[in-house]
């Protein structure tokens, strides 16, 4: 629909200050955004419109308890406050009110949480009659208010669009971080508007407590112009208790366009933590403590996860001892802080000091891995005094034997 040309000013200023109320039982989203690309479209010309979706629903970054008030009996009662939830986009259309929708139309497309936001474009072409149009983008939000929010287009209108800015938050994240490790980001904050950014407030927001920023929260930048980027080098520190997965890093950022308008957005980074099994000996100890040759022995090797994440598939062999028996166990997984004995029984068929090597073969995420460790083993001469108490049990008999029989030879 074309517009007078002394309504054109007032419509677009009204409509570039609305803002779509959401008054829902539920979180919804709101337009944060758009970009219509080329920004003046020639009639009949294709071009896109990208929209900015991004949830309402705040993080929760508040007091651990909340004071709910029972009005049946006028008591306190202290509860955790309720986690913040996702909103359901169940679609998203572009009505073209006069503008031709080439693709405007998108079902089921899921959730979106707090602090969350992502790009959807549609393709259009331009009518053949010159103007100022405003398709609007409907938005459909289970179990909440949904959003219809007019996009302005310029069809080779003489009364340009109010110019303004649309910051994009790039980053540089690090493949992997292991838990405990320390690891860097960097925040790219880019104006790919076509006005200065002005009085830009960024907010760095870590979600998990063994997450911590060692560099300040928040970062002021007075100006940023068209094409213009602003650079942030951040440094974290991890503990070992950091959850393993993407932990999230929340990114808000609030600035202003030269008529004062106020415009906020969220990003979230992903932070890859993957931890790392590490696995060594706790104890070896052997049954008869004292190996003398000939006997049997069991060899019982403790094998502990002193790293961040599950060793799995753990198997112990010992290698070089030049003594018969079982010389490989299977363990299969162990824990972070957790230990498992590996039991190998062995004969002592001689005597000698005997170097072996035992072989640990494990996997964690970061693939297989193989570590070994060099042992060393005793085996005494055999003890010469349970034969020679054996002998002279023998011969004490016989010697009692011998005197019987000659006693009874001299009584017959």
């Amino acid at each position: 629909m074309v517009r007078r040309s002394g309504s054109i000013a007032g419509a677009i200023i009204l409509l570039l200050l609305l803002v779509p109320a959401a008054v829902a039982q539920g979180p919804t989203v709101m337009v944060s955004n758009y970009t219509v690309t080329p920004a003046v479209l020639m009639p009949g010309d294709e071009g896109t419109i990208t929209v900015v979706l991004s949830s309402t629903a705040r993080v929760a970054t508040g007091a651990p308890f909340e004071i709910r008030v029972d009005p049946g009996t006028g008591g306190a009662n202290a509860t955790q406050p309720a986690a913040p939830e996702n909103a359901y986009i169940e679609s998203v259309l572009l009505n073209g009110q006069g503008v031709e929708v080439l693709s405007g139309s998108f079902q089921d497309i899921g959730e979106i949480g707090p602090g969350q936001s992502f790009p959807i474009t549609f393709r259009i072409r331009a009518p053949g009659e010159e103007g100022i149009y405003f398709p609007q983008v409907w938005v459909r939000v289970r179990d909440a208010t949904g959003v219809r929010y007019p996009v302005p287009v310029n069809v080779n209108s003489a009364h340009a669009l109010t110019r303004r800015p649309a910051l994009r938050v790039e980053r540089t994240v690090p493949a992997s971080v292991d838990p405990g490790d320390p690891f860097s980001i960097t925040l790219t904050i880019v104006n790919e508007g076509q006005a200065s950014a002005g009085d830009v407030a960024v907010r760095i927001n870590t979600t998990s407590g063994a997450l911590t920023l060692r560099d300040p929260e928040n970062y002021y930048i007075p100006e940023l112009r068209p094409g213009e980027a602003s650079v942030l080098n951040l440094t974290f520190e991890t503990d070992t208790a950091v959850p393993l997965g993407l932990t999230p890093v929340l990114v808000g950022i609030e600035y202003r366009s030269a008529d004062l308008a106020t415009f906020r957005q969220a990003a979230t980074i992903g932070i890859p933590v993957v931890g790392r099994a590490v696995m060594g000996i706790a104890a070896v100890r052997t049954e008869p403590a004292r190996i003398a040759a000939g006997s049997t022995v069991d060899l019982t090797i403790r094998l502990e996860n002193t790293g961040t994440a599950n060793a799995e598939s753990v198997r112990a062999t010992v290698d070089e001892i030049p003594l018969p028996g079982t010389k490989e166990a299977f363990l299969g997984t162990i824990e972070p802080g957790n230990d498992a004995p590996a039991v190998f029984a062995l004969e002592a068929d001689r005597a000698g000091t005997f170097d072996y090597v035992l072989t640990i073969e494990y996997a964690d995420d970061y693939g297989a891995h193989v570590t070994r460790q060099n042992l060393q083993m005793v085996v005494a001469e055999r003890d010469p005094v349970p034969t020679i108490a054996a002998v002279a049990a023998v011969l004490i008999v016989a010697a009692a034997v011998l005197v019987l029989w000659r006693r009874r030879r001299k009584e017959e």
